[in-house]
């Protein structure tokens, strides 16, 4: 693989182990003379002699790869800022599960090692596009790595919202909201939501309603050759579209949203020689005592 040869870091929590984490990033910088530039949403948590960027755009324009410190939530938010294109992003886990950021942070540093001389890997995940329709005017586009989903804002009522695949008709969702996930958001929102977990390779659409008002209204696997349309009942009360919970909009009644599969646009450094199955046993505690096992990761 290409060898990196610049890092922008970023981190958005306030904590010494993110401190401490961004200091020995800028020591093993030094130790290597390699540039690596810092995302200034925290100045003071940048470590002395380190960069931090005017903006996002410095950031992208002088870094090979981009490196988040934290948790899942962190990483989805680096692959945002680099519009969830070809830019190579790794995760480094500061967090509790970690499905996307799974370098320890404990051995980041031969991490760093391997990117830098270029014995890395790279893994692009489906990316969901999201057109918002109202009144026949396209209104927003949103894109997003793990999930678009319709939620309820304010009022905790009952919402009602039509869902189709391609011109077939699924059914008029009465839930709390509705969530398309892809693969890698299958053991996100979906999952919490009652969703199956699916394999991070397949291109499909996970179509899961939050808590519906029938118990038959299951979650559904769908293949990504043909759109999911949804029609936002007449009678529906105050809600939001979300994308990977960054971006949002509020919707009106009668806005309609077509998702798509947005290709495959977010190339995620896999440093990690696990399969996605040992991942989920790891993570889950699948086949554990789960008292010892949290126990042990807390």
């Amino acid at each position: 693989m290409k060898k990196i040869k610049s890092f922008g870091v970023v981190a958005f929590k306030r904590s010494d182990q993110v401190r401490d984490a961004l200091a020995r990033v800028q020591l093993w910088a030094n130790s290597r003379q390699v540039p690596v530039l810092f995302f200034p949403d925290h100045y003071e948590q940048v470590p002395a002699g380190g960069h931090a960027t005017a903006d996002e755009n410095e950031l992208l324009r002088h870094s090979d790869a981009l490196i988040s410190i934290g948790g899942d939530g962190t990483f989805l938010a680096v692959a945002h800022l680099t519009k969830l294109t070809d830019k190579p992003v790794m995760g480094v886990n500061l967090g509790r599960r970690g499905f996307l950021t799974d370098v320890a942070v404990d051995n980041m540093e031969s991490h760093f090692d391997r990117m830098h001389t270029g014995r890395y890997k790279t893994g692009s995940r489906m990316v969901l596009e999201a057109r918002l329709v109202r009144e026949g005017t396209e209104v927003k586009v949103l894109r997003a790595l793990n999930d678009i989903f319709v939620n309820r804002a304010e009022l905790p009522k009952l919402t009602s919202v039509a869902a189709w695949f391609g011109e077939d008709f699924i059914t008029d969702f009465q839930a709390d909201g509705i969530i398309v996930a892809t693969p890698s958001g299958s053991t996100a929102y979906s999952l919490a939501a009652g969703g199956p977990i699916v394999e991070t390779s397949m291109r499909a659409f996970l179509v899961t309603p939050i808590c519906p008002h029938a118990l038959t209204e299951r979650p559904i696997l769908l293949p990504a050759d043909r759109p999911v349309r949804l029609i936002i009942s007449q009678r529906n009360p105050d809600l939001i579209l979300s994308a990977d919970g960054l971006e949002w909009v509020r919707l009106q009644s009668g806005d309609e949203i077509t998702i798509t599969n947005g290709g495959d646009q977010t190339n995620i450094i896999q440093l990690s020689e696990r399969s996605c199955f040992e991942l989920l046993r790891t993570k889950l505690a699948w086949g554990q005592d789960y008292l010892q096992w949290r126990d042990q990761h807390e």
